[in-house]
């Protein structure tokens, strides 16, 4: 019989330029463009789509000087239409966190909460959700701002 020892390997070197151009956008746009800036994702076609409240132009020469400084190895995009800034979303989201236990000590099971980019919201996952419950929590925390959906809590197995 053949001895199956696992030995770890380090992973293979990820050569895509995606990780690094999005992480110096991200960093510029965050600091520079903080209420025009709504995020990064990266498109159905690998594309690093950055998505924007407004086509600003201070935040197009940012993201064309960005693209242009790492090669433009990859596709960038950038996707005007967002209602909510990150910067919205992530001061939201705080708050969310700050209010989770008052929101479940009035018997609402919250039991996720994030930043959902591609939405352009705040997620929030409710356990047992019903409409009631879903437009109460929206019009506390705001129906442009968040989205309700139904949540489960982690089960380790």
């Amino acid at each position: 019989m053949k001895d199956r020892t696992f030995t770890p390997r380090p992973a293979p070197p990820d050569d895509s330029p995606f990780p690094s151009l999005a992480g110096a956008l991200d960093a510029r746009l965050r600091a520079e463009a903080p209420d025009t800036f709504a995020g990064i994702v990266r498109g159905p076609d690998g594309a690093v789509e950055v998505y924007a409240t407004v086509s600003d132009p201070a935040l197009v020469a940012i993201v064309e000087e960005v693209h242009a400084s790492t090669g433009r190895r990859i596709a960038v995009r950038v996707v005007p239409g967002m209602k909510n800034s990150l910067a919205s979303l992530e001061n939201l989201f705080a708050r969310v966190r700050v209010e989770a236990d008052e929101v479940r000590q009035r018997g609402i099971a919250l039991v996720s909460y994030g930043v959902h980019i591609p939405a352009n919201r705040v997620l929030l996952g409710v356990e047992g959700l019903t409409a009631e419950i879903a437009e109460s929590l929206r019009r506390e925390f705001g129906p442009d701002q968040v989205e309700v959906r139904e949540g489960q809590r982690f089960q380790p197995t």
